[in-house]
């Protein structure tokens, strides 16, 4: 081929993948792509020596064991190693996230990548260009890395530290994480260390080889949903189920809480001034986490108050009386006023009353919690102060199905307290429940006394069963009706007996 036709093709090939790159680069800076910064080095240095190389073997024939031909050569391929690090870079370590672009992965395994191409690179140099021997350019590597290697222990004990950590990638940049007593978020990977920036914006930078060895924890993985945990006391007055109520409507209103995974409140321990408490939420940027923490503490204390709950504390306080103590108040007074209003309970004198309301007991009943089974034998009377419970019955399949629901004044356990019969039915607390609780041994001295009261007691349990209100209807009731109380009350009146051994 003559030489003027070959300088011409290399002329025009060059200036048609100048003017090709010139208008592909245009648009990739249009959409700021990263691969525009390749393009444009293919341009500026890649194409230029290319084409000056072309035209120097290839075009004017010139021979290729020249020094000016190899320096040609040599320039060419420090170009092209300075393009594949960028494609590389631009490609393969980079990933769109919304309309921008982020590193993929750490910049120590960048920096991995760029060292290897450089000697892949340098290999190829030394050996198709130069004609050199790689036997002796490895062998004057590997004495001079062992060299190094004596000379810098603690740096390469980093440096493959760091590239343990790049392999089993137990965090990112951008995660959270506790080192230690360091807590953070990873802004770099490198050689030598990671750094972190801590909350109070200081930057830490902590050795690969300190990694390796610490407890590490990652606030991020595997997912962005993180658990709080916080233990508070209440006193020892307040029902459990209240604080707990109240502790998880404070969990739900705080902002930042996630309703889903729900919190969680449970009884923690009894300790010396309080039963405490452990509340567990649950967040999803770990970045608020103080400011999430801030805020619900603080709504706890306005709830306690709203709901008049004490958070007690260790106080000691003395005080000085030049008078009587004041007593404290009897509140068989209040249970005797309850029972007064029971039916059953009508025939009793005040005196009677009194003696039922001195020796009655309070109780209290957590939600879910069984006041009575049926079928298991009773001698107790119950009266609902507060709260509701279900009364249910079991079936032949063994489950149960409510039949009522008993509130504030109303009873059950009337029959078991006066004939100690089985109870025919089992009543479970819906919510907080307290009762006035009345033992047989209270009546054993009254019916021993006044033996006509078991009659009056009877007539008035039988003429409720027959649908009466008061004993005051029987005036009123049908001959038949009235004539089948007096039965009944009769035969009750023989099992009261019988139980309380009169």
């Amino acid at each position: 081929m003559e030489t003027w036709v070959a300088v011409s093709l290399t002329a025009l090939g060059w200036l048609g993948a100048m003017l090709l790159s010139t208008l592909v680069l245009s648009r990739l800076d249009a959409k700021r792509h990263p691969l525009a910064a390749t393009l444009r080095a293919t341009r500026n240095l890649l194409l230029p020596l290319a084409g000056l190389v072309t035209l120097t073997v290839w075009a004017l024939s010139v021979p290729r064991e020249q020094v000016a031909v190899r320096v040609l050569e040599t320039l060419l391929w420090i170009a092209a190693i300075h393009v594949g690090l960028s494609f590389v870079k631009n490609t393969a370590l980079i990933r769109q996230e919304g309309g921008r672009y982020d590193t993929r992965f750490p910049k120590l395994l960048i920096d991995i990548l760029r060292v290897l191409l450089v000697l892949i690179g340098a290999a190829l140099v030394v050996k198709g260009v130069w004609g050199g021997d790689l036997g002796g350019l490895i062998t004057a590597i590997g004495v001079s890395s062992i060299v190094l290697g004596l000379a810098l222990q603690n740096t390469l004990d980093n440096v493959m530290a760091g590239i343990a950590v790049l392999l089993e990638r137990p965090f990112e940049v951008g995660d959270w994480v506790q080192i230690g007593a360091i807590t953070g978020e990873v802004i770099e990977m490198n050689w030598r260390s990671v750094r972190v920036r801590t909350r109070t914006r200081d930057l830490v930078v902590v050795p690969n080889s300190v990694i390796g060895k610490e407890t590490l924890v990652n606030l991020s993985r595997p997912t962005a949903v993180h658990g709080e945990k916080h233990l508070i006391g209440f006193s020892y007055d307040d029902p459990p189920n209240k604080v707990k109520r109240v502790l998880m409507g404070v969990a739900l209103a705080t902002r930042g809480v996630l309703a889903q995974p729900a919190p969680a409140v449970r009884t923690k321990n009894y300790a010396a001034y309080s039963i405490e408490y452990e509340i567990r939420f649950f967040i999803e940027d770990f970045a608020k986490q103080q400011e999430i923490n801030d805020e619900f503490m603080t709504k706890v204390w306005y709830a306690a108050k709203r709901a008049n709950l004490n958070i007690p504390f260790p106080i000691q306080t003395s005080y000085e009386f030049h008078s009587e103590l004041p007593k404290r108040a009897d509140p068989s007074a209040a249970y005797r006023d309850a029972l007064a209003r029971v039916p059953v309970f009508v025939p009793l004198s005040p005196d009677e009353l009194a003696i039922l309301g001195h020796d009655a007991v309070r109780e209290e009943y957590g939600r879910g919690e069984r006041v009575v089974h049926q079928g298991e034998g009773g001698d107790s009377f119950f009266l609902i102060q507060e709260g509701t419970a279900v009364v249910s019955l079991r079936d032949d399949q063994g489950g149960e199905r409510e039949v009522a629901r008993l509130g504030r004044g109303e009873f059950f356990g009337e029959m078991a307290v006066l004939t100690g019969e089985p109870r025919t039915a089992s009543v479970t607390a819906v919510d907080d429940l307290s009762v006035l609780v009345v033992h047989k041994a209270v009546f054993h001295q009254m019916l021993a006394r006044r033996p006509a009261l078991a009659h009056e007691m009877a007539e008035i349990v039988e003429a409720r069963r027959q649908g009466l209100r008061a004993i005051a209807d029987m005036r009123s009731a049908p001959a038949d009706q009235r004539a089948a109380i007096q039965k009944g009350a009769g035969e009750l009146v023989a099992r009261i007996k019988r139980f309380f051994g009169l």
